[in-house]
């Protein structure tokens, strides 16, 4: 259960305003598979808004009530937990060999999010998502992923999987998200990350620690 009953606001961002989040709705390979993700960051919904299209879109205010709903936070579990759900749900451009891979790290790392309403935990956009790709390769160690997550402050996402946890978040209002300044913010955000990474394995060995093949 939650410490909380209420969180509020939390926004989504969108390029249509949604007055009522659909049960079932949204894409399979989303960070955490299906559901309505949302950010307690009103800036960070606004790049949410913009990013995928490049045109004006909208912030949408929410109130959750989260009273006899339970959660999973994966910011509190092994970085383990959070990269084999990452990989199970997201498409990566892995060959064959490496497919074998990442289906034992799944085997032995991913949890079973069934039981669960919401899912709180890291935000990876496709900058982080490309760390996660070369910690599959093998060039990059768990110590240095862990590191290269604190580029781009995504912060925290929350994650409605449940028709329950759906039943539970009521609209307020919305705000415009005009593309011509978050769009550019969302693109900064990921081209700083991009460049903070290219530096981190220019100034270190970045297989230096724990690799995937001892992890599985």
């Amino acid at each position: 259960m939650l410490d909380v009953d209420v969180i509020a606001p939390i926004y989504h961002g969108s390029d249509k305003i949604i007055k009522t989040p659909e049960f079932g709705k949204g894409k399979a390979y989303n960070d955490y598979g299906l559901g309505f993700y949302m950010t307690r960051d009103k800036e960070l919904a606004g790049e949410w808004a913009t990013l995928a299209t490049g045109v004006d879109g909208y912030v949408n205010e929410y109130v959750l009530r989260t009273w006899g709903l339970t959660a999973l936070f994966l910011d509190r579990e092994d970085i383990k937990r959070w990269i084999a759900i990452l990989m199970h749900n997201r498409e990566g451009n892995y060959k064959d060999e490496l497919r074998d891979i990442q289906a034992a790290f799944c085997a032995e790392y991913l949890l079973d999010v069934q039981e669960y309403d919401l899912i709180i935990g890291y935000r990876a956009d496709d900058s982080y998502f490309s760390y996660v790709e070369d910690f599959v390769l093998g060039l990059l160690s768990l110590e240095n992923l862990q590191r290269a997550m604190r580029f781009g402050d995504l912060g925290l996402q929350i994650c409605l999987k449940s028709e329950k946890a759906f039943d539970s978040i009521e609209y307020v209002t919305q705000y415009p998200a005009p593309a011509n300044r978050f769009y550019q913010l969302a693109k900064d955000r990921d081209n700083a990350a991009r460049a903070a990474y290219r530096q981190m394995r220019s100034e270190i060995n970045a297989r230096e620690g724990t690799l995937i093949t001892s992890l599985i």
